[in-house]
């Protein structure tokens, strides 16, 4: 080798360990910015040129790239679990909404109320004829009334909450997808130039978009050779394809328009709905929230309102009605009435019947003769004659219908027959006792799923960490490994130089 290719061999030294101090700067500079991924620069060997005998010369050493240290089997594992994670805690913010609807532990709740009305009910069968017994009675009835249409109409609310979050997701995701594509365009340019360079920066914003999908939507990718992404979510429906990018919109849905149902819009044809497709993420939290737990507890409601009525009635106004003076009667007349009747519908004397299950949480109310005077519950179960209510003193059916707080029957389902509960047997208590036990299962089982995910993100952000992370000690190991090769190569250089002036000396 002459003394020039010395020289020359030394300059790529010095130009190459100079991107590698730059490379491992860089790293530095960005060892606490999110989402940044560790960068190594790759020495590669200049091709030798060889002498008339055949010898090889080497020809010294450049950065044939620099690449990003990244895993992405973690990375995946890190979206599937970010989804994971996004379900439960919206699902257990829903959950905890609904919770708060039914304070059963502050003994405020509806357990608590149709506890009181029973007891009402007790002290009246002692004093039939005690006003203030009455009046407590009805007190105490339109608190389990009110307590049961509030619980329904909040319910309600946080379904219609829901709809709005799946719109605000939908949003966010159509956000998220633009600047996929963006992204994608991008790097395509950045990389499509065949200069072997690396939109780090730009991967590593796409990585975090890709986060923040995976928290409100499960999803499949693949990186074509390109670098470009593809994104596929509701089973294969695409949402960024290179540089294009989908968008999701919401409708009304066919079978229930005060629902959205979401579909996928690509240039104006619309696919889906894919509603039933999304499993994870915020997005899935929201539409099981929707379409699952809330008509479950609303159901709920509506089992106990019309059991409770039917049972009430059952007693309070008997059928098929006895012969007279056998029945159910207050002070006042010989005017049988239903005590609990359909609030809505219209009034006829012996109070209209809950035609059915469904809605009788919203439509349950107390017959008007009862809640203008209170004389008109029928504590007594035997008429004094034509005209005439049940003597002072008779409390039985009163006492009949204290003891429904301790008598087990088949409960009511939504879609029975009036006539014909299928449910399981339980007191009514009893029954509402189960609702509240399983809304506070399924919130501790969400709790422990979310501390699982916890658990497995923070061992995969560690693992992730020590891969594609910036360890201060390890790069300045690698700046002063870079540093002694860059004053070896400028030794180099100074070497040639002095040898090619002692050369023009002689």
């Amino acid at each position: 080798m002459s003394i020039f290719g010395t020289l020359g061999v030394g300059r790529l030294g010095l130009l190459a360990q100079q991107r590698a101090i730059q490379t491992t700067s860089n790293n530095i500079a960005n060892v606490n910015t999110p989402g940044y991924t560790r960068q190594r620069a790759v020495f590669t060997a200049v091709n030798p040129s060889y002498l008339p005998e055949g010898l090889p010369v080497g020809g010294g050493v450049e950065v044939g790239s620099v690449e990003r240290v990244a895993n992405a089997m973690i990375d995946q594992q890190l979206q599937q679990e970010r989804s994971a994670q996004g379900f439960d805690t919206s699902r257990e913010a829903g959950l905890m909404r609904i919770e708060g609807i039914f304070p059963e532990l502050d003994g405020m709740g509806i357990d608590a109320a149709l506890d009181d009305l029973f007891t009402k009910f007790s002290e009246l069968a002692n004093a039939p004829s005690d006003p203030t017994a009455r009046q407590a009675l009805l007190e105490s009835a339109r608190t389990v009334v009110s307590l049961i249409q509030d619980a329904d109409r909040r319910l309600a609310v946080i379904g219609q909450d829901a709809n709005t979050e799946i719109e605000q997701n939908v949003l966010d995701i159509n956000d998220i997808a633009r600047h996929i594509a963006e992204l994608n365009r991008a790097i395509f340019a950045k990389e499509g130039e065949g200069t072997g360079a690396v939109a780090s920066s730009l991967r590593d914003e796409r990585g975090q978009l890709l986060e923040q999908l995976a928290e409100r939507i499960d999803f499949t990718s693949f990186e074509r050779d390109d670098g470009q992404i593809a994104v596929f979510v509701g089973g294969g429906f695409f949402l960024v394809d290179s540089e294009q990018a989908a968008q999701l919109e919401t409708l009304p849905s066919a079978s229930d328009p005060t629902k959205l149902d979401i579909f996928q819009n690509v240039n104006g044809q619309r696919n889906g709905p894919i509603t039933s497709r999304i499993s994870s993420g915020t997005l899935a939290a929201a539409l099981d929230l929707r379409d699952s737990s809330v008509p479950s507890y609303r159901d709920e409601l509506d089992a106990l309102a019309f059991s409770l009525a039917t049972r009430v009635n059952a007693v309070h106004y008997p059928q098929p009605a006895p012969a007279l003076p056998a029945g159910a009667f207050g002070l006042v007349d010989d005017q049988q009435r239903r005590f609990f009747v359909d609030g809505i519908a219209a009034a006829v004397p012996e109070g209209a019947d809950l035609a059915q299950v469904q809605g009788a949480a919203s439509r349950l109310a107390i017959h008007a003769d009862i809640l203008t005077d209170p004389r008109n519950v029928a504590a007594g179960a035997e008429s004094l004659g034509v005209g005439l209510g049940a003597a002072a003193s008779d409390g039985r059916s009163a006492t009949a219908i204290a003891n429904l707080a301790v008598t087990a029957s088949a409960m009511y389902q939504v879609g029975d027959v009036p006539g014909t509960p299928t449910g399981a047997s339980a007191t009514l208590g009893g029954f509402f006792g189960a609702t509240t036990g399983r809304l506070g299962a399924e919130l501790q089982s969400t709790r422990r799923s979310l501390r699982q995910e916890d658990v497995i993100i923070a061992q995969l952000e560690e693992r992730r960490g020590a891969i594609s992370g910036v360890s201060i000690d390890e790069e300045m190991a690698n700046l002063i490994r870079f540093e002694r090769a860059y004053q070896a190569s400028a030794r180099v250089i100074q070497s040639a130089d002095e040898l090619l002036s002692f050369l023009m000396n002689i």
